[in-house]
């Protein structure tokens, strides 16, 4: 598992890191963090190196975390984040960028070992692979890691978010079966098959994929596509948006750090 920490004050990241530590011993975890100190930084190097999970102090000098995340996301990039801060005044807006969590400096290990967990269910559950023929065998393929799918011939490609192509030895019915809406694909096309997660725009004829492939929507299928992907979004963001207004509605008593 990868995790990535930004933050320009080094005591936290010491802090973060701690508690990750003690979190992963707990799940019999192993994994790497990389740090940064600035948005620029964590953009330059998601260039080149994917993420399992973020975690985003948001007042930063240079690139604010907000805008930071939505840069990642402008760029297709659906990692999850967790905003770690010391201030409450940007709560609400880190529901734009679809995050996780939303906590307060100082940390509360309890609430952030609470998010971890809610992270790692989802993780493992979205690490579910399906074996595939291809013309040299068989491979693993996990579909999170899938951009779309598009049949061609006898062949189906299928197009990763590394960038590469697995051709596979399949039948596209088969696809069908395994890359459903419930797992967050839909057939905008009768030979296109595409991840509802990785979409970055999209017109009535044409999707615009998070490495700016383009995807046909066929006419017959555009409605029941805006619906499905729409649907999607507000799922992977209502529980978040209902736990932030509860949890940061202004009161009088309440001052802002």
């Amino acid at each position: 598992m990868k995790i990535a920490i930004c933050d320009d004050e080094l005591s936290s990241i010491q802090e973060i890191r701690s508690l990750l530590t003690h979190w992963a011993v707990r799940h019999d975890l192993s994994f790497t963090l990389y740090q940064y100190s600035n948005g620029d930084d964590l953009l330059l190097a998601l260039k080149h190196t994917s993420m399992d999970l973020i975690i985003l102090d948001i007042i930063m000098p240079l690139l604010n975390g907000l805008d930071t995340a939505r840069e990642l996301r402008s760029e297709g990039i659906t990692v999850p984040l967790i905003f770690l801060t010391s201030s409450r005044d940007f709560a609400l807006e880190s529901y734009e960028v679809k995050a996780l969590n939303y906590l307060l400096k100082p940390i509360d290990s309890r609430k952030l070992f609470s998010v971890l967990d809610d992270f790692l269910k989802n993780f493992e559950s979205s690490a579910e692979t399906f074996t595939a023929h291809t013309a040299n065998g068989f491979c693993k393929i996990a579909l999170n890691d899938v951009d779309y799918l598009e049949a061609q011939n006898k062949w189906v490609l299928v197009y990763l978010s590394d960038g590469k192509v697995q051709k596979l030895r399949e039948q596209f019915s088969k696809c069908e079966g395994i890359f459903t809406p419930e797992k967050g694909f839909f057939k905008c096309h009768r030979s296109y098959i595409v991840n509802l997660s990785r979409i970055r725009q999209f017109t009535r004829t044409q999707i615009t994929t998070a490495f700016s492939s383009s995807v046909p929507i066929s006419r017959n299928s555009y409605a029941a596509f805006k619906d499905a992907y729409f649907a999607f979004m507000f799922d992977s963001g209502t529980n978040f948006i209902r736990s932030s207004v509860a949890k940061f509605r202004p009161s009088h008593s309440c001052a802002c750090l």
